[in-house]
């Protein structure tokens, strides 16, 4: 039977690839329009349900040094995905439209940035303190940046290609670490947690 961190960790990877998808197709939504839009939201519903075990996994590590803490802040994260995912395939199948979810889309994205950076702060002390911590802050910050920019002036605003950029090399960087990290058993749940 596979473990539940190996499991985060396949997670990790369909994340990370969704994160690509996302990235390339929210850039050819942007150059050419159309379908890839509708794509760019595909993707991002994949991303958010993925990152559930991944949130699962890190509160459960964390859970080693902070305890209720660290499920409050997974608790955070995984409402904020599950509420973003459902919105984003309710844009999918043409039940809502654009302008009808963008504020709780974007303000669904800043509460995970806000996971991501309480998720890397708490991580200090665990198995997963390093690179991989401020990795994970910084996706934080970059999903933050773009939710303001796009508020503030659509995807031309500077922070939103700037909190793109960011967020794209640090969450890809993160998930590939972590991925690896859990699938061959170089980051450990600590046993009482597994």
């Amino acid at each position: 039977m596979t473990s539940p961190a190996v499991l985060a960790g396949w997670s990790a990877f369909v994340a990370l690839g969704a994160t690509v998808v996302g990235a390339v197709t929210l850039i050819l939504f942007f150059s050419r329009g159309g379908a890839w839009g509708r794509l760019n939201d595909a993707a991002s519903v994949v991303l958010l349900l993925a990152m559930i075990p991944v949130a699962l996994v890190i509160g459960t590590i964390e859970s080693e040094t902070v305890t209720t803490v660290a499920v409050a802040v997974a608790a955070l994260g995984i409402v904020a995905m599950v509420v973003v995912a459902v919105l984003q395939a309710l844009l999918v199948v043409g039940r809502v439209t654009y302008e009808q979810t963008k504020a709780a889309v974007l303000g669904g994205g800043a509460v995970i940035g806000a996971w991501y950076i309480l998720a890397g702060w708490l991580t200090g002390g665990t198995v997963l303190d390093g690179p991989l911590r401020w990795l994970a802050i910084a996706a934080g910050i970059g999903y933050i940046a773009i939710g303001y920019g796009f508020l503030a002036g659509n995807e031309r605003h500077p922070l939103s290609a700037i909190g793109g950029v960011v967020l794209l090399a640090a969450s890809v960087v993160f998930l590939g670490g972590l991925g690896v990290g859990l699938v061959t058993g170089q980051i450990m749940v600590p046993a009482w947690n597994a």
